[in-house]
């Protein structure tokens, strides 16, 4: 990102990510469902690094990561571990190098979420007899209703690229 070309469009692209970081926070308790909570904050980050690449991705996720744990008990730095891996991961699908449809940014928001989970299930030191567990009774369910709330607003911002004729 350079500084000194900064459109509107890249500062609501910046600022939606600590927003939505807020409204996960405050908002998202509000609409669990049986205990299963969406990452409305992973589904904003994943779009935002659809948008901007791998290094946007890498920072913000560094960023918005370092801010979770802060505010969290467990392993300091798991939290921005795992969202720097997966900024990195889905920036590689940059939209300007990469076209991906609807239903794989869907398919790539859920593999994201079970990526982090994973990421911060391991760096958080509970254990790797305890993954698989974790990841049926918390991990799936948060990823399903992820992808439901990331397909609703994938809708609503579509890509910007074009299908390529190679």
């Amino acid at each position: 990102m350079n500084l000194a070309n900064l459109e509107k469009y890249d500062l609501v692209r910046f600022l939606a990510v600590p927003l939505a970081l807020l409204a996960q926070t405050s908002i998202v308790p509000a609409v669990s469902i049986f205990g299963v909570q969406p990452s409305l904050l992973l589904v904003v980050f994943v779009l935002f690094a659809f948008r901007t690449g791998a290094l946007a991705g890498i920072w913000m996720g560094f960023l918005c990561g370092t801010v979770l744990d802060t505010y969290s008990s467990g392993t300091a730095g798991a939290f921005a571990l795992a969202m720097t891996v997966v900024g990195f991961g889905v920036g590689q699908m940059h939209e300007k190098k990469v076209h991906v449809g609807y239903s794989l940014r869907v398919g790539v928001l859920g593999l994201a979420v079970l990526v982090h989970d994973m990421i911060w299930h391991l760096a958080s030191r509970h254990g790797l007899s305890h993954l698989p567990l974790f990841l049926l009774r918390v991990s799936v369910p948060g990823a399903l209703y992820s992808m439901l709330l990331g397909a609703i607003l994938f809708a609503i911002r579509p890509p910007r690229t074009h299908v390529r004729n190679w």
